[in-house]
């Protein structure tokens, strides 16, 4: 009974995940349709009908803004959607994506560092939570995330150093 719940759950949480995928990849792709299709002016006026509370954005910029700011989102989410399904490559593509409208957003550093661990790049996983420490440097999570790299480098290197010996004994 027990393993059926833990089954019904797991279902149930891919189904959620799938779900939110296909949600996130429309709302990318209707920003994206109403940015290159519309004028700016046209896009202006659709967006600015569509914020309440008298919130009205005067200038292109403040929409571009808007329009980067939920594509980052969307790539920092489905970053993650891969990561739990551990998929390490397309989760660091998408974590990349989000980390090129702002290079020093924890979510994406901390994705960005996960795949590339996962995927044994470790030296561009030093440099994502070397970032990390430095914008957040009490965070127990990063810490601890820093050891277990550190950990993960002595273990590469002494796989290394014992291909390297046995290369070089016969």
């Amino acid at each position: 009974n027990a393993e059926y719940g833990k089954q019904w759950y797991q279902r149930r949480v891919r189904k959620n995940i799938i779900e939110l995928r296909r949600n996130i990849i429309c709302a990318l792709l209707q920003t994206r349709a109403i940015s290159s299709r519309d004028t700016v002016g046209r896009s202006m006026s659709f967006f600015n009908d569509s914020v309440s509370d008298g919130l009205k954005y005067s200038a292109s910029a403040d929409f571009k803004t808007a329009v980067e700011s939920l594509e980052a989102d969307c790539n920092k989410n489905l970053a993650m959607i891969f990561i739990v399904e551990e998929n390490w490559s397309k989760g660091l593509d998408y974590s990349q994506k989000a980390l090129e409208f702002n290079d020093s957003d924890e979510k994406s550093l901390y994705r960005y560092y996960t795949c590339t661990t996962n995927l044994g790049l470790i030296d561009e996983g030093k440099a994502a939570i070397g970032k990390l420490l430095t914008i957040n440097p009490s965070s127990n999570l990063y810490r601890q995330a820093n050891k277990n790299l550190q950990v993960q480098t002595r273990e590469q290197t002494s796989k290394q150093k014992e291909l390297y010996q046995n290369m070089f004994k016969g």
